[in-house]
């Protein structure tokens, strides 16, 4: 019976759950090509699985593989698209899923010789003095920062820190730090004190009304919309505030399109009210 799980054993049970999920079909093969290992050793990480989660996973004799039972609750990690995707591609033998591909930002790679002093910032709890540029003060000037999170809006990085210059939480974009850092001392501000981080938002959005009923059901599928009651299509995704318009550009409802097709989707009406405080 397994009783530690180590780093190398909680990556291959992941993994067993990520194919799992995504394929409904796990083999030996699977794990043998991506971990670079012998038949019998993918066989046996299948078997201590199986030893911990034993209604997990049924053999299916037909297709000659392993597949999810009704009971199966991925347990090591995310099982999002994007995740099976960067997971499946790192193996030693990454041939065999060459046949994805995932669109990288196009912006310039943050330089990890800038952040080092923020990541160290972040991990240890401090209060740092940086080199930061702003498009409204474009030569670098020192700014006392004490971070808490990093963000990824889709495009950049971003890390969300608390500014003595402001007397607020800020959103710093990551390559606009020159890389000089000093050490201040402890954090006296981490995201408890946020009071934007801290809000939850309700973000509705469904179809522009101006679309044909046909297309506004296409557009309500490519959203995971749901069918309400009086056959109008809806869909209502979280958000925390500080985080609220990085979600509506991603969305693209951050402007407004004169052509319906452009456009897509529009916020619901009655959440929008709730949401003018926290936009621009």
């Amino acid at each position: 019976m397994i009783t530690h799980l180590n780093c190398d054993l909680v990556k291959r049970f992941h993994f067993i759950e990520l194919i799992v999920f995504w394929e409904n079909r796990l083999t030996t093969k699977h794990i043998q090509q991506h971990f670079n290992i012998s038949r019998s050793s993918a066989s046996k990480h299948i078997q201590d699985y199986l030893k911990l989660y034993p209604d997990f996973l049924v053999y299916n004799n037909s297709k000659k593989g392993y597949q999810a039972t009704k009971h199966f609750i991925p347990k090591y990690g995310a099982q999002d698209l994007g995740t099976y995707l960067h997971i499946t591609q790192q193996g030693i033998q990454s041939e065999y899923y060459n046949h994805f591909t995932a669109m990288q930002s196009p912006l310039i790679p943050v330089n990890p010789q800038r952040v080092s002093g923020i990541l160290h910032a972040l991990k240890h709890k401090q209060r740092i003095d940086v080199g930061y540029a702003s498009v409204s003060s474009p030569e670098f000037e020192s700014r006392i920062i004490s971070p808490h999170n990093l963000v990824f809006d889709g495009t950049r990085w971003h890390v969300r820190a608390y500014c003595e210059k402001n007397r607020d939480f800020r959103d710093f974009v990551l390559t606009r730090f020159n890389g000089e850092c000093e050490i201040e001392g402890p954090a006296e501000y981490d995201q408890q004190h946020d009071t934007l981080w801290q809000t939850q938002l309700t973000v509705g959005i469904e179809p522009d009304p101006r679309l044909t009923a046909n297309r506004a059901r296409i557009i309500a599928l490519d959203h995971q919309m749901n069918q309400q009651s009086n056959g109008n299509y809806k869909r209502n995704i979280k958000v925390r505030a500080a985080l609220l318009l990085y979600l509506l550009k991603q969305l693209r409802v951050d402007s407004y399109q004169a052509n319906p097709e452009a456009q897509q989707i529009i916020l619901s009406p009655d959440c929008l009210s709730g949401l003018q405080p926290y936009m621009p």
